[in-house]
């Protein structure tokens, strides 16, 4: 089967939303296993995280807890953005693998996590642009210099932003916003958003972005990203202001940020969005 080619993927509004959208959604990858598979490999994932697998050699099973399981027997990529599975993997069939926990985001409800399908299975022969990172992670791997864990981090940060590439690239995502970046209307707003989150935006402001009618735009938004925009936008801010967070800002200061005028406006709307106030994330996120 061919696979279609999504041509407003490749559009300059579209290469700056992604790169406006990473800037806020960074994805951060951990390497949590690397090896041959000794004996009979089982091991569960049920953390609130994302999972990537990167199948070498031999064969996997991707065992989610509530749907049917998925088999691969050719080298590639699987990225589980949060749902909780299994990998159940055989020395008898040669398997060797690397795995990493992976963040699309500063909390599991982030937009990015939640735009893409519950597994993304990419065959590395379907992504020849992984190879030159593939061949760098295993080299790393296979040479154990000094760095290595660090060097193998940033490289599977790398892949993962490859797996998103294409998934816009081939149009494998029809909601979320994956999906709204190849959206010739959607795709302004969501510039707008990106590159100015702090900005005091209305729905009538996100429609003339769009060049839609305020109604229109809203049906469209929600019908595509899967949520009103205001909500989007209340997320974006989120992830905003626990980016400035996490760099030891003020609330203060991250307020500002994601568009506040004042901390008290922005820990009420914290509180709603996440749970917590910022403090508590905080001091939850440096115990983790």
């Amino acid at each position: 089967s061919s696979i279609v080619t999504n041509n407003n993927a490749e559009s300059p509004e579209v290469m700056d939303s992604f790169d406006a959208l990473l800037n806020h959604f960074k994805p951060t990858a951990r390497m949590s296993f690397s090896g041959a598979v000794c004996g009979k490999l089982a091991s569960s994932y049920d953390d609130g995280f994302g999972h990537l697998h990167l199948l070498r050699t031999g064969s996997m099973t991707i065992q989610p807890h509530s749907s049917p399981a998925l088999h691969l027997s050719e080298p590639g990529a699987v990225l589980v953005p949060s749902m909780p599975h299994a990998l159940i993997a055989d020395e008898h069939d040669g398997t060797t693998l690397v795995c990493a926990t992976v963040e699309l985001g500063q909390h599991p409800g982030a937009p990015l996590a939640l735009a893409l399908p519950a597994i993304v299975t990419v065959p590395f022969s379907s992504c020849p642009q992984l190879e030159p990172a593939l061949d760098l992670l295993f080299n790393e791997f296979d040479d154990n210099r000094y760095g290595r864990q660090t060097a193998m981090d940033r490289l599977l940060e790398y892949i993962v932003i490859n797996l998103l590439r294409h998934q816009i690239e081939t149009g494998s995502v029809a909601r979320g916003i994956l999906a709204g970046l190849s959206d010739p209307h959607l795709s302004r707003s969501l510039v707008g958003m990106h590159e100015h989150p702090q900005r005091n935006w209305t729905l009538q402001a996100l429609a003339d972005e769009a060049s839609l009618s305020r109604a229109r735009f809203a049906e469209r938004f929600h019908q595509v990203i899967g949520l009103p925009p205001i909500s989007y936008l209340v997320a974006l801010r989120m992830n905003v202001a626990q980016e400035h967070l996490l760099r030891g800002r003020s609330a203060k200061v991250a307020a500002m940020h994601a568009g506040y005028s004042n901390a008290a406006a922005f820990t009420r709307a914290f509180v709603r969005s996440v749970g917590q106030s910022p403090m508590q994330w905080l001091a939850s996120r440096s115990s983790a």
